[in-house]
């Protein structure tokens, strides 16, 4: 009986071992299958004898071949692979078997759903005592998101020698004794030397100027010790001898205990970035002078035009209703009476006509603004333009201390007069807030209204509204050197904001008080852009 009970429980003791270990066995199928997945790597086998294949569940998902299909044998599995992949994997599987070298190969498959995807396959062979391959043995892992990464890195890696070989400035690096440690291909073509004649072989003052040579070394001395140089300019000296004009901009390069290690230094060629200055401040002063010639005679016009229209049809207008007048005089009592309603909506006629010509005038050129200057040219403008359109305007004009140009105070009527035609066509406001302010170095003018507003960043674009009025308003306050900004949300009203500098005011004022210059000699001392 004791025996029996031995018995029994060293049983039970082998099974219960038996549980734990095939638990266990399970557990690490599990954990292995769980890397598999996540690794997307299957394994296989393959028998020399029978050929026939294994396959872990995860190559079955890697090939997209439902299990219930089971294991493929080796011709099967290779019809996976594209016609050269196929072959080369074919032949590595022979080699294998016949040399027992285990190796490593890259295939393209295409799969059923159509998807071409990339594998790295590596292949083991099993060997029995008398060195006999009797079985091959492998891994199958999905590398196509790798394969595509490396190609992405690949191609950035090909975009950045190439920005950097091919950019349109020159790039260098020089150590800490001004050796030329690495230059691109642009810095090469400007010097006209070859990359083997430069790098580690020249220093930086062997192709500069006489003049460049001590202005470059005290600047290097400072890039060591504060990391940064910019805006240098210097003179190299090119292959055949020739001047290059460039600019320098560097940053230094540093170890980890912070000791200056190499600089990365950016080159641009100044020559034909002063050449372009030179054309363009040409341009520019031209164009002012053009610009200026415009609006002096625009101004000429509207001045000739309102002039004509006051001088000749303004008392003709006067002569007219006095006629009128004199001729209901003139009439009997019975003949005037029927027709009095006639002479009177022919008195009201002229007098309407009369009124929109004195308007017209004042819009055109008003005489206030050449006989009494700015600020009263724009209180008569304000009470007319209330007058007829109803909207309230609230002026706030400082009187001026500084003496302004005809056609300064022509420019900031202009702007003053669309502001406020701009306001009555799109703003829908009740009030229109002029201002006019000089402080201690600038002229200010400000038109505020609390209309609906609009969104200021679509200004300028096709079907948005306002739009040519304010785009003429900054190109005319930027012709005459001064600055124009506009703040304006929906629903919360607009505000322009027009700034001049007085010393470039003053200064065009006393260049205007010598009539004997030339006007390209005053355009030049004004500055381009001012009138």
């Amino acid at each position: 009986m004791a025996d029996n009970v031995s018995f029994a429980l060293d049983h039970f003791d082998r099974e219960a071992l038996r549980c734990h270990t095939e638990a266990a066995l399970r557990a690490s199928e599990a954990r292995l299958q769980e890397a598999q997945a996540v690794g997307r790597i299957g394994d296989w086998e393959l028998e020399r004898e029978t050929g026939a294949m294994t396959w872990s569940p995860e190559l079955f998902h890697l090939f997209e071949r439902p299990l219930e299909m089971g294991a493929p044998d080796l011709d099967e599995a290779l019809a996976y692979y594209e016609p050269d992949t196929r072959e080369q994997t074919r032949a590595r599987f022979r080699h294998a078997m016949e040399t027992g070298e285990r190796c490593e190969l890259e295939q393209t498959i295409i799969l059923p759903s159509g998807a071409v995807r990339h594998h790295t396959t590596q292949i083991v062979p099993l060997k029995d005592a008398d060195r006999w391959v009797y079985k091959l043995f492998g891994t199958v892992q999905d590398i196509t998101e790798r394969m595509l990464t490396e190609q992405q890195l690949r191609r950035k890696t090909l975009e950045i020698e190439d920005l950097y070989q091919n950019a349109p400035c020159g790039y260098q690096s020089i150590d800490a004794d001004g050796v030329i440690i690495r230059i691109n291909d642009t810095a090469l073509n400007w010097l006209g030397y070859a990359r083997e004649e430069v790098v580690g072989r020249m220093r930086v003052t062997d192709i500069l100027s006489p003049d460049s040579q001590p202005v470059f070394l005290d600047q290097f001395l400072r890039l060591k010790q504060t990391g940064l140089l910019q805006s240098l300019e210097l003179e190299l000296i090119r292959s055949d001898g020739s001047r290059l004009p460039v600019q320098v901009d560097s940053t230094a390069i540093l170890d980890t205990a912070g000791h200056f290690v190499a600089t990365r230094t950016m080159l641009s060629d100044n020559s034909a970035r002063k050449q372009l200055e030179i054309e363009r401040a040409a341009h520019e002063a031209r164009l002012a002078e053009l610009s200026r010639h415009m609006v002096d005679v625009q101004e000429n016009e509207r001045r000739k035009l309102a002039g004509e229209l006051h001088d000749r049809a303004s008392p003709n207008l006067a002569a007219l209703q006095l006629t009128l007048s004199n001729l209901a005089c003139a009439l009997p009592a019975s003949v005037l009476a029927e027709l009095e309603p006639m002479l009177g909506d022919a008195q009201a006629l002229l007098l309407d006509t009369a009124t929109g010509i004195r308007e017209i005038c004042t819009n055109l050129r008003p005489a206030t603004l050449d006989y009494a200057g700015l600020i009263p040219a724009l209180q008569d403008y304000a009470q007319q333009f209330a007058r007829r359109t109803g909207i309230a305007v609230r002026l706030d004009l400082a009187p001026l201390k500084t003496q302004l140009l005809p056609n300064v105070q022509s420019l900031l009527f202009r702007i003053a007069q669309e502001a406020l035609t701009n306001c009555a066509k799109h703003a829908d406001a009740g009030t229109i807030h002029l201002q006019l302010a000089e402080t201690d170095d600038a002229l200010i003018m400000k038109i505020s209204d609390d209309g609906v507003g609009f969104d200021s960043c679509l200004l300028g674009e096709s079907g948005s509204r306002p739009g040519l009025g304010l785009i003429t308003m900054k190109e005319r306050a930027e012709f005459a050197g001064g600055r124009f900004t506009i703040t304006s949300n929906p629903e919360s009203g607009t505000e322009i904001t027009v700034t001049f500098d007085l010393h470039a005011l003053n200064t065009l004022w006393k260049t205007r008080q010598h009539p004997s210059r030339r006007a390209s000699d005053r355009l030049l001392q004004a500055g381009p852009g001012l009138l």
